[in-house]
């Protein structure tokens, strides 16, 4: 079956007298000045609202757990910079997402054929554009939690280090577009709830504004809503969808490695499709992981 793509099956020489498919172009080069872009994008915004936020009014005073020794009523309008920034490159990724994923007629329903190879090889121009907000968020969030304690934890720095790399490679052979809208868009869609419930977690209600404020209760509401959503939006796209889809894309793996086709459609990705089945499996290992820490935080509110 033909697969839609702009890189593939017209690249062909010969070897030893035998027709090849030769490698494809970069699919990453054309879309470096958009990643840069990003770079510049979240930077600016993050100075710019670190800046604004004390103009609010608001009491951005945190938890002494989060302050220096010295300091323990200290303001940290950068930790609420961060997760604005954070919030701002998930909504872009949950949205996305979702509208590609099942909404538009463009998207992974139409876009491309609903084969192994489709899935694997095909070319999503929606795909991309997550492959990009991956590349940018993974990557900016990797530095950027080099200068916060509360971020720069082992599992989030590997995570984030092993998630740059898919989106990174996921542009250069243009590979997995099926997959990398789900596993990098639709799947956080429930991170938007969440960098609004850690805003909250590090910044209280009670705390942002005095306790006869009219804006009080509506930010309660606020809270407890983006936690429940959470919750529920972790557990369909991050659990149920997240193992179904995985499982989906280990069988697409085993065909086409069977049938020899990375060879033929995408040269030299050999490597990286391997790194996506390991990466897949210990991603799904850390969900499920998240989702157990999650219950038990639940059990002890109860």
């Amino acid at each position: 079956m033909c697969i839609a793509t702009k890189q593939q099956q017209h690249y062909n020489s010969k070897k030893n007298g035998v027709m090849v498919a030769a490698a494809a172009p970069s699919g990453l080069r054309p879309m470096l000045p958009l990643i840069l872009y990003g770079y510049a994008f979240n930077t600016a915004l993050y100075f710019s609202v670190k800046a604004l936020l004390p103009q609010t009014g608001w009491d951005f005073t945190v938890d002494p757990t989060h302050c220096p020794e010295d300091n323990p009523s200290c303001t940290r309008t950068d930790l609420a910079a961060f997760q604005i920034v954070a919030l701002v490159n998930l909504t872009y990724l949950g949205l996305l997402g979702v509208y590609s994923y099942y909404i538009s007629n463009k998207g992974v329903k139409h876009g491309i054929p609903n084969t192994s190879q489709g899935r694997i090889f095909g070319h999503l121009l929606e795909a991309d554009y997550v492959n990009v907000g991956i590349v940018v968020f993974q990557g900016w969030d990797f530095v950027a939690s080099i200068f916060f304690e509360e971020h720069c934890t082992m599992i989030m720095m590997t995570h984030h280090l092993l998630a740059f790399i898919c989106g990174l490679y996921s542009l250069e052979y243009g590979l997995v577009p099926h997959y990398a809208v789900f596993f990098g868009g639709v799947s956080e869609f429930s991170s938007i709830f969440l960098a609004i419930s850690t805003l909250f977690q590090y910044h209280p209600p009670s705390a942002l504004v005095p306790a006869d404020s009219p804006k009080l209760p509506l930010l309660n509401a606020v809270e407890l809503f983006c936690q429940a959503m959470f919750v529920l939006t972790f557990f369909i796209f991050r659990i149920v969808g997240w193992v179904h889809t995985c499982y989906k894309f280990l069988i697409d793996c085993r065909y086409v490695i069977h049938n020899k086709l990375v060879d033929r459609y995408q040269p030299g990705s050999g490597w990286f499709l391997w790194y996506l089945i390991t990466i897949s499996l210990l991603l799904s290992m850390l969900q499920i992981f998240w989702f157990w820490q999650i219950v038990e935080k639940i059990k002890s509110m109860l």
